[in-house]
């Protein structure tokens, strides 16, 4: 996966670079997300942050605002929350009626 790289003498963030690191991690995604939305939020979000966790500090608020509004990135706290409906409402963790997951997620 690509990476921004980070210039400590500049605090703006190059957003061309960083939309194209928001691209590979959503088609990574997207590989990986067996067609569930849930699923991918979290596997889009979760690299996301590790990627952001690069970035000057200075830089990572404007990083994960592009990364919410044009892929739907969510944060920790919303994943948690998400995790925890889907438990409530009868879905395994990728989002899907449990026993019916073809990641074989059990009931």
């Amino acid at each position: 996966m690509s990476t921004v790289a980070c210039d400590p003498f500049h605090s703006a963030l190059d957003e061309p670079a960083w939309q194209a690191v928001c691209e590979t991690a959503a088609e990574h995604a997207q590989r990986g997300c067996g067609l569930s939305w849930d699923h991918w939020v979290t596997l889009f979000s979760s690299e996301i942050d590790a990627q952001a966790s690069r970035l000057p500090a200075s830089q990572r608020g404007r990083a994960l605002e592009i990364a919410a509004q044009e892929w739907d990135y969510a944060t920790p706290a919303e994943r948690q929350e998400t995790r925890e409906w889907l438990a409530d409402n009868g879905c395994c963790s990728h989002g899907i009626t449990l026993g019916c997951c073809p990641a074989g997620c059990g009931s």
